[in-house]
């Protein structure tokens, strides 16, 4: 009788063998599972990367807007020159119109006197000898000043002289914008200008 008892706590320690096979996890497991949980810690270890934030980048230098055309066309000043007309106070074009003195000359000889010539240049407020260069220059002779008259190499009418003090009125003493006779000659920046104190109108003149 005792081989059979040796057989049964034979088969006894291999089944328990067996059972303690089955509860223990293998190596191979046991490996797999100590990575996969090595890996889970890392990833929640892991500190995610701040994502990078572009400020918009505004500047601060202001644009400048491009320059305009200098040249201006016909029609362009035309249309200046009506504004300006349109800002200049109504009462200067109620004024009474300039009237151009009459020039009282006489012949003598073979020379012209204009007697009223100082009176000439007291009524248009002008120097006598921007007067006198301009009427020789016109007439194309020689004058001189003896105060109050002037006198000039040659015999010439009243009449020629007449349109020639109106000549000389509209483009050196009468304001092309108002058309009134306050104005003044200046030179400025060596360019002789004809300034208006009734307007402010600026107008350039040739020397």
């Amino acid at each position: 009788m005792p081989p059979k008892t040796t057989e049964k706590s034979s088969k006894t320690s291999k089944a328990k063998a067996t059972a303690k096979a089955k509860s223990t996890p293998s190596t191979k497991a046991k490996a797999k599972a100590s990575s996969k949980t090595s890996s889970k810690a890392k990833a929640k270890t892991k500190t995610p990367t701040k994502a990078k934030t572009t400020k918009p980048t505004t500047s601060t230098k202001p644009t400048l807007a491009k320059p305009a055309s200098k040249s201006l066309g016909a029609d362009d000043y035309e249309a200046l020159l009506q504004r300006a007309r349109g800002e200049i106070p109504p009462e200067v074009f109620d004024q009474p119109r300039f009237r151009i003195p009459r020039v009282d000359s006489f012949i003598q000889g073979s020379r012209t006197v204009v007697r009223n010539f100082k009176d000439l240049t007291d009524t248009l407020r002008r120097d006598p000898k921007h007067l006198l260069r301009y009427l020789s220059h016109e007439l194309a002779t020689a004058g001189e000043i003896r105060s109050p008259q002037a006198i000039f190499n040659g015999r010439f009418t009243s009449n020629v002289l007449d349109e020639l003090m109106a000549k000389y009125t509209e483009e050196f003493v009468v304001c092309p914008i108002c058309q009134r006779p306050d104005t003044e000659m200046r030179r400025v920046n060596r360019l002789l200008m004809l300034v208006c104190s009734a307007c402010g109108g600026r107008t350039p003149l040739k020397g």
